[in-house]
């Protein structure tokens, strides 16, 4: 009431100043035209918004503007042909799209005047295709990403005839159906990763996310900012727009924590109340972010001998140690390594379309090799195998020296003594040295190859067939 008060005191002249100023720094567009469709006047952003000049406007009627091309069509011929309000989109001679509404100003009951009010809308429309495109991309990916998953997880099977594997196996499947946290243990290469994929594939989880992280891979300066996220700005060198963090983006899935045992002690504390309370707080925030993720660790270290040394939080320990599983090595189950070998010729096979196989003798030393590096050493060396040896049948003589050292055998190993010791590293130097003097042609060639004189040698060759 008071403005209105004040406007009601000013002179004629300065309030139409006023509202001429109002209209002049408009950012829409405001054009006013009579009932023969001639411009009587526009202002600033409509020449903008439009492209033509209030002489150009004023030249000729709207009918003549439509005509010439300035505009695609016109509102005010509407306005005057229904004596009422309309809004239309309309593209101006400059390319702009228009959204235009002309409201009729009527006198002795027929329309006198037209208030024509224009805006912009071609970033507006712009951002609407781009937002089109980029929602049409997002459920292309989002597809592409499904497919992914179900492709990573597809073959993700797990059979055994060994019987502490198929105990395994049988737990695994029985913690698939809750959410409480699994610690899987093992050598490297056992097949931890595999068994994190099994649980969370036979999970009412399974259709959400598998993320994994890698302890050991990540910079421990820069571990709370990956695994928490960040805000806008929170440091020298984040993103613009902040960062999800790795936790936040398994809600709904599964958090694979792989080697864990190399989680910094400065990080250990976060990821703990992490973990207990199911809520983070990002880097540069005070915001708590609520969790529902899944939580499996992974580690081949001895985690209890790291609390006693001091080397890992016993509170981290047992939050992690809810449900132990822990892998045998290979070496533990022989059993497993000719079904391990058909699996591994059968996807190499499909994915080149051939058909190479190992020769049963082959097949029976890699059985009787103690496997150091477990599954995924099985894994890489019968693909090294396969691709490089042009044969269809994969010989002994294909084989790296440390399988054909058949000697080396499985209960030798888990039954060690002194004497055993000895044995197996008198065949280990006694196959070496017949294969160099093989290659060499001689004891003297071998001899010099090795660094080592003829008589040791000799002395050497005899006393392990003295020992038989």
């Amino acid at each position: 009431m008071h403005w209105r008060y004040e406007v009601e005191h000013l002179s004629e002249k300065a309030q139409i100043e006023m509202f001429k100023a109002a209209f002049e720094f408009s950012h829409d567009g405001i054009h006013i035209l009579d009932k023969d469709g001639r411009t009587l006047y526009l202002n600033q952003a409509c020449t903008r918004i439009e492209g033509l000049t209030e002489k150009e406007a004023k030249a000729k009627n709207i009918r003549e503007l439509v005509e010439d091309g300035v505009y695609s069509e016109s509102v005010t011929l509407i306005v005057l042909e229904t004596s009422a309000p309309a809004t239309i989109m309309q593209t101006a001679k400059n390319g702009k799209e228009i959204l235009v509404t002309g409201t009729p100003i009527y006198k002795e009951g027929s329309v006198d005047k037209i208030i024509v009010n224009s805006r912009d809308i071609t970033d507006l429309n712009t951002l609407k295709k781009q937002l089109y495109i980029k929602e049409h991309q997002t459920a292309k990916y989002k597809k592409e990403i499904e497919v992914l998953r179900k492709e990573q997880f597809k073959t993700v099977d797990i059979e055994s005839k060994n019987t502490v594997m198929q105990k395994v196996i049988k737990l695994a499947l029985t913690v698939a159906e809750v959410d409480s946290t699994v610690l899987i243990t093992g050598e490297s290469g056992v097949g931890k990763g595999v068994l994190s994929q099994f649980i969370h594939k036979r999970s009412k989880r399974q259709n959400g996310p598998y993320i994994k992280i890698d302890c050991s891979a990540i910079p421990e300066t820069l571990f709370e900012s990956e695994l928490f996220g960040y805000e806008r700005g929170a440091f020298t060198g984040a993103e613009k727009e902040g960062k999800v963090g790795l936790l936040e983006l398994g809600n709904g899935g599964t958090v694979v924590l792989d080697e864990i045992g190399e989680m910094p002690l400065s990080m250990q504390p976060k990821i703990l109340r992490a973990i207990q309370d199911r809520e983070i707080v990002p880097v540069g925030s005070k915001d708590l972010r609520e969790l529902d993720i899944r939580i499996i660790a992974a580690t081949n270290m001895n985690l209890e001998k790291m609390v006693e040394e001091k080397l890992f939080r016993e509170d981290l320990y047992y939050r992690l140690n809810v449900v132990p599983i822990h892998i045998p090595a290979l070496r533990e189950r022989p059993e497993d390594i000719l079904s391990l070998i058909s699996v591994v010729e059968k996807k190499i096979n499909s994915k080149y379309g051939w058909n190479k196989k190992m020769s049963p003798e082959v097949i029976n030393k890699m059985i009787r090799y103690s496997w150091p590096g477990n599954v995924r050493e099985l894994e890489n060396l019968i693909e090294r195998l396969m691709v490089s040896i042009g044969k269809s049948s994969i010989e002994t003589e294909d084989l790296p020296f440390e399988i054909l050292d058949e000697n080396v055998h499985f209960g030798e190993l888990e039954n060690f003594n002194p004497e055993n010791y000895k044995k197996i590293l008198g065949q280990f130097d006694c196959k070496l040295l017949k294969s160099v003097i093989e290659q060499k042609g001689s004891i003297a060639e071998a001899a010099k190859e090795i660094g080592v004189n003829v008589t040791t040698i000799r002395r050497k060759l005899n006393r392990y067939e003295e020992k038989g």
